[in-house]
């Protein structure tokens, strides 16, 4: 059972919002869209993983945690791609989805990988990563006066990577290992550590703890594209609101949902609050009266009266 599903974090879904509206020419635009693509890569990989496991036989009761985001007592974070609870183990995962040839020097705790370019670059450890993880959820099982073995392993999400022989006897593999790594788990611990009721309380304890990780950017507002934007075309194609339709003048599409995908990306870039007149503003329309008709279709919260008057966007 998943009891915490694995969803776009917040900053995803504001770079992909900002790379819509900012203009490809903008000095700063490379460094947003690269960030993103990192993001969106990661992303992938850990859904090409969470696929994996459809087709992976496991005990009667167990509990996913996809990308658990933890503040620990020390006030640091703790940010876990998967936990895999079952009565007999745990199993955290630090997903990677990383290309070229992978080596690690133990001694050096060094991470690194060479491109297919011959480029090295330098990594953070993921074995420290997954291993940090895994000595927290065992100061929790403490807490509760829990017993269960806890193990990780890093699993490389994509076929372009290549492991070398310096990382023998680590607990990394390819997505494909992942059903035999758990295999090998259920072998090697045939007792049942935890009863449902234990299993189950720990689960929820730690979901209790969850609290996505807020990551500050700054937002270029002052320089996006303004206005209610085309699905369809690109550059940043404004579409005109005429006989109570969105429609593109360029390509004729007719989208009603637009203006609250634009309410949306309203939300990410500048807030949770608007006026009538930064609603006008970041919708390019030039009437006060048809932004106040178009406020009242939208899923809107209203406080105050006349030029006091605010509007909260309502979550979901």
């Amino acid at each position: 059972m998943i009891l915490l599903a694995r969803q776009q974090s917040q900053m995803h879904r504001i770079l992909e919002a900002l790379i819509r509206r900012l203009p490809s020419t903008h000095v700063d635009y490379m460094k947003y869209f690269d960030r993103l693509m990192r993001m969106q890569a990661g992303f992938a990989g850990e859904k090409r993983v969470d696929a994996e496991w459809l087709e992976i036989i496991l005990p009667t009761t167990h509990y996913f945690l996809h990308d658990l985001q933890i503040i620990n007592h020390f006030g640091n974070t703790h940010q876990i791609d998967t936990i895999l609870l079952c009565p007999h183990f745990i199993l955290i995962l630090e997903i990677k989805n990383i290309t070229g040839f992978l080596e690690f020097d133990e001694s050096f705790t060094q991470f690194t990988r060479t491109t297919a370019q011959g480029d090295v670059e330098g990594m953070i450890d993921p074995f420290h990563q997954v291993r940090r993880h895994a000595e927290w959820i065992k100061r929790m099982l403490q807490q509760y006066n829990l017993e269960v073995p806890v193990h990780y392993a890093v699993v490389v999400a994509t076929k372009n990577a290549i492991l070398s022989e310096s990382l023998k006897g680590q607990p990394i593999f390819h997505v494909s290992g992942l059903r035999y790594h758990v295999r090998k788990r259920l072998k090697q611990h045939k007792e049942v550590m935890l009863d449902a009721e234990e299993l189950f309380l720990f689960a929820t304890k730690l979901l209790s703890r969850h609290m996505p990780i807020k990551r500050e950017i700054t937002i270029p507002v002052q320089d996006i594209v303004k206005g209610v934007l085309c699905v369809r075309c690109s550059n940043g194609q404004r579409m005109s609101y005429q006989s109570k339709k969105w429609t593109c003048q360029r390509c004729g599409l007719v989208d009603q949902e637009a203006i609250f995908r634009t309410l949306e990306e309203y939300k990410l870039l500048v807030g949770d609050s608007l006026t009538n007149k930064s609603f006008c503003e970041f919708f390019a329309i030039d009437s006060p009266n048809l932004a106040y008709r178009l406020l009242q279709r939208l899923p809107v919260k209203a406080e105050g009266i006349k030029k006091h008057r605010k509007y909260w966007i309502k979550d979901g």
